[in-house]
């Protein structure tokens, strides 16, 4: 029962939907009330970012598993994990250059370049150990709102203490499926957190 629990925790705080709710939470800051930014205008941003980081990642992965590319979509596997994400960086990046075009947009641009930074880096490590995406991807939530912060001077301690918990929740979760070893899940959860804070923090 635990395990089922821990995997539906896994689903719903997934790192392809990380980006969807990171954009969610900017469009709660005071400079995203502005007139020109109307529901219309944030329904199909957030719609776009989706669709682009999450719908898409998940078909090109159904894909792979139908072509026998991969054994499950949890890819337990060092070796599974190759392809999707590769993909994922792919998807990740023609997100990036479209937000670049968008000056509004500029913070939620900064977090798809650390974020196709991240997914390149864990592939990297990937030839090593399995770092936890779940645990980096949450990491650089965290690292993220906390730069922002810093260099806006805004006060983002419900933003940062909500990122905490659900990074603690779905650490907690990776560990209680057995996915990952306590190792993978810290050094992917500080990983995030450095690779995306600095980014934010210099770009």
């Amino acid at each position: 029962m635990e395990k089922k629990f821990a995997r539906a925790l896994s689903v719903l705080f997934h790192p392809l939907l990380v980006p969807s709710f990171f954009l969610l939470i900017l469009f709660q800051l005071p400079f995203y009330s502005m007139p020109g930014i109307t529901l219309k205008v944030k329904t199909m941003s957030l719609l776009f970012v989706f669709v682009l980081t999450f719908v898409l990642p998940v078909l090109a992965t159904a894909g792979m598993w139908f072509l026998k590319l991969i054994d499950s979509f949890e890819m337990p596997h060092r070796n599974e994990r190759v392809l999707p994400i590769i993909a994922i960086a792919i998807f990740f990046y023609i997100t990036f250059y479209s937000l670049k075009q968008l000056a509004v947009f500029q913070l939620m641009t900064v977090f798809m370049l650390g974020s196709v930074v991240l997914v390149l880096v864990g592939l990297v490590i990937n030839y090593f150990y399995k770092i936890s995406q779940h645990m980096m991807a949450w990491g650089g939530c965290t690292g993220a709102l906390m730069a922002m912060g810093f260099i806006l001077h805004l006060s983002l301690f419900p933003w940062i203490f909500g990122a905490i918990l659900i990074s603690g929740i779905t650490g907690y979760a990776r560990l209680k499926t057995e996915s990952h070893t306590p190792f993978e899940v810290y050094s992917g959860y500080l990983l995030g957190m450095l690779v995306m804070s600095v980014l934010f923090l210099t770009v």
